[in-house]
């Protein structure tokens, strides 16, 4: 009965270390992916592995490669839905922020894994959306206002009255110099793998149903052991009670005995006292016959 019991608690004692040396790994590896884009290199950490359910976290650090101004920073996580891709969530990460190089951006982003996830790895996309400012110097043109034009004869042509020249209206010339600003927008997006998603297979189905099957089994002799052991209790409970008893039966025996050997020593005694009186008496009868036969002889 004890080899019945002691194998299956065995088993399922490996099944059960085998989950949990599972779970624990999953919540203790972490994994790295980085997002190299045109204005930022973003990098994502995240736990290596994640069982469907569960909330899965990343952290998120994106640092600025040069100056510029971050009108939004967007991070879409996906996952396989055999061939699509399901959305998970969407995270607007920073929107309309100056940045210049080497500053960052930290963000923490939740996600919660279907619980119908295939065996795949989450995807994520980073997209940025950026504006640049960009200046030109324009000089002076004017040759009284610029030496340097008017000393190469880079002046501009005035009427002919003034150098001999035709007057050309359509030509412009600035007096002083200037700078031009000008605001351009682009956008970049790149996408990185992510933690590992350990849907069920059929072999872990297997084991699954198994260890099911196991913790039933274990259930229910549990309950056997319960029951073996409570009728052990009342057995020895008995076998004391008995145990008692028969303790309580050998002092009443050899108290028995005891008072058994004092009445054979008093009888005996006793009879010894009759039996010398007896004696005596016969021994003083026979001496007055005697002494009666002489006296009736003389």
């Amino acid at each position: 009965m004890r080899t019945k019991i002691i194998a299956p608690l065995v088993l399922l004692v490996i099944l059960a270390s085998i989950f949990v040396t599972q779970a624990v790994c999953a919540q203790s590896n972490q994994a790295t992916s980085t997002v190299v884009l045109s204005h930022l290199n973003v990098q994502l950490t995240y736990l290596s592995q994640v069982l469907p359910g569960q909330l899965a976290t990343i952290n998120l650090t994106a640092q600025a490669k040069d100056n510029f101004e971050l009108t939004s920073l967007t991070v879409q996580v996906y996952s396989a839905d055999q061939d699509n891709l399901r959305l998970l969530v969407s995270t607007i990460v920073a929107t309309n922020t100056p940045m210049l190089s080497g500053q960052q951006v930290n963000k923490q982003i939740q996600v919660a894994v279907p619980s119908g996830a295939s065996r795949t790895s989450l995807i994520a996309q980073v997209i940025e959306s950026v504006g640049t400012n960009s200046y030109a110097y324009n000089p002076a043109t004017n040759p009284y206002a610029n030496p340097y034009l008017y000393q190469y004869g880079l002046y501009p042509p005035y009427p002919s009255y003034y150098f001999g020249y035709s007057y050309s209206p359509t030509t412009y010339y600035s007096l002083y110099p200037s700078y031009s600003y000008n605001f351009q927008g682009s956008s970049d997006n790149a996408i990185a793998p992510l933690s590992y998603v350990m849907a069920t297979t059929p072999e872990y189905t297997a084991l699954q149903s198994q260890y099911q099957q196991l913790q039933l089994q274990n259930q229910q002799l549990q309950q056997q052991i319960q029951t073996l052991q409570n009728s052990t209790a009342q057995k020895d409970s008995t076998i004391n009670t008995l145990n008692n008893q028969l303790a309580s039966l050998q002092g009443t025996t050899i108290l028995v005995e005891i008072v058994a050997i004092i009445l054979a020593i008093a009888l005996v005694a006793v009879a010894a006292l009759h039996f010398k009186s007896t004696k005596a008496q016969g021994t003083d009868s026979h001496s007055a016959t005697k002494t009666e036969e002489k006296t009736t002889s003389a």
